[in-house]
């Protein structure tokens, strides 16, 4: 089914005044990118302080992977950001080559609206799944109750919440409901906008569906953590591969990472690209398994002068930048995969 979108698509980014020039000023740079919802945060927090720093101006658009990944093909931003790598046939779409470069990595937090539960909320992959699925219906079902023994469920429905639009989170999300549920890869599958159940509520962005789940009782739904905790929105303690339940916070996506790391990628997307890694349901006794990273997207040719400002500025964002990723809820980027990402970055030319 289609998803039913209940908030109007809106576009917005922030446009930063300059005195006496509406696109770029004498000695400045005007960057253009947009994309991901997932890495808005900390890319508006790099664009102030980088502004300081160096001068150059960055204007982000948050309007999801499928944004990022489409405006980078057809050029019309120098560059984009998405948390889902792209696919054989999104490369193949593209003029030129493609490189992606890690960013940021964080938790994909599954947030939830029940009044009369005074603790956290418990939940397997498993049952998650089966909740998007609607073969869970009720907050007092029983593979609900049997997680959360001694919590007050109420008989109440459950209504999931979904991005209305093609987006990265929505990936990672979907990516880990798969890797717990045959029948969820089956009926709903890897996507940035899947084909949902009946009975699954859209919402335009994370805006969106924590405003949602926030304001409507006995909701549930996907998010970064920082939309979550600015709306005071309860997250739910999911149950990892060593069957314990841990929190959507920084040090677990870092646990995660480092083991999915561990390894190559063998299938694709991750297999077509340097640096791309699945953090979804990976090994770890802290290990939060819904997790994943955000690349960005820019062409291996650069024009001289505009790419180079664009390579140094994700130079700085994934080295002196990572700094400011666990106030915003983010988990720093390893120091290997910086050290990497760099050299990848030494790799583009200009002409």
């Amino acid at each position: 089914m289609r998803v039913r979108t209940l908030a109007s698509f809106v576009v917005f980014g922030f446009a930063i005044a300059l005195s006496g020039c509406s696109g770029c000023t004498s000695g400045n740079t005007r960057i253009n990118a947009g994309g991901a919802t997932f890495v808005d945060p900390i890319m508006q927090k790099w664009a102030a302080e980088y502004r300081k720093v160096k001068g150059t101006e960055i204007d982000y658009i948050k309007q999801g992977s499928s944004y990022g990944i489409q405006q980078t093909v057809a050029k019309t931003i120098d560059f984009g950001c998405t948390d889902a790598p792209m696919s054989k046939k999104e490369v193949e779409a593209a003029p030129g080559e493609l490189i992606h470069v890690p960013v940021t990595m964080g938790a994909v937090a599954v947030i939830y609206n029940v009044p009369e539960l005074n603790e956290p909320l418990k939940l397997s992959g498993p049952v998650l799944a089966d909740i998007y699925l609607r073969k869970v219906t009720k907050w007092n079902d029983k593979a609900i109750a049997d997680l959360n023994l001694g919590a007050t469920l109420p008989d109440k429905p459950i209504t999931p919440v979904v991005r209305a639009e093609g987006s990265g989170t929505t990936y990672t999300f979907t990516e880990y409901l798969a890797k717990v549920s045959p029948e969820a890869k089956e009926k709903i599958g890897v996507s940035k906008q899947p084909k949902w159940a009946e009975g699954v509520l859209g919402q335009q962005g994370s805006d969106g569906v924590t405003g949602q789940v926030a304001k409507t009782p006995y909701c549930i739904g996907y998010v970064e953590v920082l939309y979550a905790k600015k709306n005071n929105v309860a997250t739910a303690l999911m149950r990892n591969k060593a069957l314990a339940y841990v929190a959507p916070d920084a040090d677990n996506v870092t646990v995660a990472a480092t083991s999915a790391m561990a390894t190559k990628p063998t299938e694709e997307p991750y297999s077509l690209h340097e640096l791309t890694y699945s953090l979804t349901d990976a090994d770890g006794a802290k290990a939060y398994p819904i997790a994943g990273l955000s690349y960005a997207l820019l062409y291996k040719k650069q024009p001289n002068g505009k790419g180079q400002a664009i390579v140094e500025f994700l130079k700085w964002a994934v080295t002196d930048g990572q700094q400011f990723a666990k106030e915003l809820e983010y988990a720093p980027l390893p120091a290997d995969l910086s050290a990497k990402v760099k050299a990848r970055l030494d790799q583009v030319t200009f002409e």
